[in-house]
């Protein structure tokens, strides 16, 4: 089984070579060694790696970084709004400002110009949602504005994709094959993870119509085209074209789309940069942002102002009627109480009360003399007596005149009663002529009563409005001054709003920018991907780093000695020799030379050891052996692996008796060199008898079979005397080591 681990690992050697260590790194000459030894294997992995990023830059979609800067105004309402925010927050204590002001006016424009909606109108007014790629030679390019021709979904059904997320996200795919005969379509519509396979339609020319589930589509040629784009058309073409949802394509544009503020110190400058397969398109984006940044920031204000233009028009139409009333009360307060001027009018009023006075005293002396009068006709102690009519009864009223002839016939009675008795027919006639009158006497006092009443109820009337207008005077002077007030704050009001109904329209007249791009939007040079240079560069470093990176596991994972340099970077016990599998002869020989030099006189027994077995002990013992004495040195080889001769069923016994020892002095004083040939170290105990008796230790590491654990614990613990090691079986037919001996 070790011996197959071993064939697997030379198979590797074979075609991968390397030269590490486990506990080090590898220096200089080693790295250089590595790469030259397999100079086929760099140049095939940094090949394939070259190609595999000329496909990767063939296939690869390119993008780029386009780049705007916008300046945010600020209005005066709005400076004179943060002046005062200002002024507040600088008066409170650190730390709350931030929770009173919150986010700065740039940080909010940001916010509002990531909004969904905006970028939603820029896709719309773009026709972003519709993507054009032309097909050819296995890759696609993705159109704008150049595409051979415009497919569009009318705008009910557009704005019902939008409507319709986030339970189904709608897609429309079509692909467009131009031929000489006309056009081909095919297509599919995506709804989640469903497809549905639209029929094939062929078309002779443009325009025309394809209906689906989605709504109907329209193709139509697009007229926007140059001469040189038109023409390149001519011979055909494969055009794929999609249809997201306009919302989608939006948060596609979002999730590219970076806003901050061009400098630490400025937040109303801000840096738009967007990510995009198309320049164009990107430029076209950014630009199309700024406008509708501000078509919807005119439109807020607009709706603020024609809310205020309203608000003003209704203010001013109610302050107008309000005024009116105003000055109609006015002319009615004058008219119903007959003045022009309150002083004049009081003067005029303290004078008709005094008048009225006098009257009402009148007018009461003459009521009582009715009563006293009405009082004595009804007694009927006074029937047919003179009733009195010089106490300031009016002669002309009726009563007066009808109490004058009562009288006269009174006195005709009273006369002639002087004459007759009362039974006489005369007194009696008259008698009757009293009762007759008596009745409308008794009324004409009623009625004179009701008169002097009337006209005492008038002249009281009268009497009452001017003492009211004297008494009223101070009261009615307030009242003026109310109304003449409220007329004065209704004319100053109506003028404020008369002024602020002209300052709206001359606002909606002015339609000013909120963001205005100070610095042309372009293409940031560096943003441009893929970069073909940094690609292929990056293939070339990849290339040579993955076959470096193999080997150097590899040398981690292989744990045998492989050359000379993995020995002296194990251990630090002298090496003084390396035998090659063929060619062996120079090797020997100079191994021989620099035993010797390392040799003192009194050193004569040579142990030659190994830790397992067939790893050349025998070889190098013999070849040893015969090389001293082809320089005239006495020399024998002892064969001491016992083992292998079977000559005893203990030979460690043996080899520790002492004929052994005795046999074994008596050879080393015949000869200036003993060359013993010792069993392996790792299965028996032999070799550590026979070290007792030698001078000198031969350690031979066999080339891609002695592992390296082996020579670190010799390092560690070694028990034999005076070790020196020698590399044996190197195959020099392997390049690796032509290129290291």
């Amino acid at each position: 089984m070790s011996d197959k681990k071993k064939i697997s690992l030379d198979d590797i050697e074979d075609f991968l070579v390397e030269d590490d260590e486990r506990t080090s790194s590898l220096d200089f000459r080693d790295l250089w060694n590595l790469v030259v030894l397999n100079l086929r294997w760099f140049a095939l992995s940094v090949l394939l790696c070259v190609l595999l990023a000329g496909a990767y830059l063939y296939w690869a979609r390119p993008s780029a970084t386009v780049i705007g800067k916008m300046q945010l105004k600020e209005s005066r309402k709005e400076s004179g709004m943060s002046a005062s925010l200002a002024a507040l927050t600088s008066s409170i204590p650190f730390g709350l400002d931030n929770s009173i002001g919150g986010a700065t006016n740039g940080e909010v424009e940001t916010e509002i110009i990531k909004s969904t909606i905006l970028v939603r109108d820029v896709v719309n007014d773009l026709g972003l949602h519709t993507s054009y790629r032309l097909r050819k030679w296995g890759r696609s390019h993705l159109l704008y504005q150049n595409q051979p021709v415009n497919v569009t979904l009318d705008s009910v059904h557009l704005q019902w994709l939008d409507r319709e997320l986030p339970l189904t996200a709608h897609q429309i795919k079509l692909d467009i094959h131009k031929t000489a005969d006309g056009y081909e379509v095919e297509g599919q519509l995506k709804e989640n993870k469903n497809e549905f396979d639209l029929p094939s339609q062929t078309f002779a020319k443009l325009p025309a119509t394809i209906k689906t589930a989605a709504g109907t589509l329209t193709i139509t040629e697009n007229t926007g085209l140059t001469p040189q784009q038109r023409e390149s058309y001519i011979e055909g073409y494969t055009l794929t074209v999609t249809i997201v949802p306009p919302m989608i394509a939006a948060n596609g544009f979002l999730a590219n789309l970076e806003i901050e503020p061009a400098t630490k110190k400025s937040s109303t400058i801000l840096s738009l940069s967007l990510e995009d397969e198309n320049v164009l398109r990107g430029i076209d984006f950014i630009n199309r942002l700024v406008e509708v940044y501000n078509r919807r920031s005119n439109e807020d204000k607009n709706e603020e102002l024609m809310k205020t233009d309203a608000f003003v028009s209704e203010r001013l139409a109610k302050i107008d009627a309000e005024l009116g009333s105003t000055d109609a009360d006015w002319e009615q307060f004058k008219t119903k109480f007959h003045i022009t001027d309150p002083q004049v009018d009081a003067q005029e009023a303290m004078s008709m009360k005094s008048g009225y006075e006098t009257k009402l005293v009148e007018i009461g002396a003459q009521l009582q003399i009715v009563d006293y009068l009405s009082e004595y006709v009804n007694n009927p102690a006074n029937r047919y007596a003179l009733i009195p009519s010089s106490v300031g009864l009016d002669k002309t009223s009726s009563a007066g005149s009808l109490t004058e002839k009562y009288n006269e016939v009174v006195l005709e009675r009273n006369r002639l009663l002087k004459s007759v008795s009362e039974q006489s027919p005369q007194v009696q006639l008259i008698t009757k002529t009293l009762d007759d009158m008596y009745p409308s006497v008794q009324a004409a006092f009623r009625q004179a009563r009701q008169a002097v009443n009337l006209q005492r109820q008038s002249v009281e009337r009268e009497y009452n409005k001017y003492i009211g207008r004297v008494g009223n005077a101070p009261g009615m002077e307030r009242a003026m001054t109310d109304i003449g007030r409220q007329r004065n704050i209704k004319q100053g009001v109506y003028l404020v709003m008369l002024q602020k109904r002209e300052e709206t329209a001359m606002e909606l007249a002015n339609v000013s920018e909120k963001g205005k791009l100070i610095d042309e939007t372009q293409v940031d040079p560096t943003s441009v991907m893929p970069q073909k240079k940094i690609v292929l560069l990056a293939a070339v470093f990849l290339g040579l780093l993955i076959p470096l990176g193999i080997l150097f596991l590899l040398s981690l994972l292989r744990s045998n000695i492989a050359t000379m340099a993995d020995l002296k970077k194990l251990t630090t016990l002298p090496t003084i020799g390396e035998i090659p599998q063929d060619g062996y002869d120079d090797a020997i020989r100079n191994l021989r030379t620099q035993l010797l030099q390392t040799l003192k006189p009194e050193q004569k027994v040579i142990l030659v050891a190994s830790n397992d077995a067939g790893d050349g002990t025998t070889f190098i013992a013999k070849h040893l052996a015969d090389s001293l004495t082809t320089i005239g040195k006495k020399a024998i080889y002892m064969d001491c692996d016992l083992r292998k001769q079977h000559t005893s069923a203990h030979p460690a016994d043996i080899l520790a008796g002492e004929a052994f020892a005795t046999e074994l002095r008596n050879v080393v004083s015949g000869n200036d060199y003993v060359v013993l040939d010792s069993p392996a170290l790792g299965a028996y105990s032999d070799a550590n008898q026979l070290a007792a008796f030698a001078d000198v230790t031969i350690y031979v590491v066999k080339a891609g079979r002695t592992q390296k654990s082996v020579v670190s614990a010799l390092n560690k613990n070694c028990r034999l005397p005076d070790v020196h090691i020698v590399l044996n079986a190197i195959d020099m037919t392997k390049k690796k080591y032509k290129l290291y001996y």
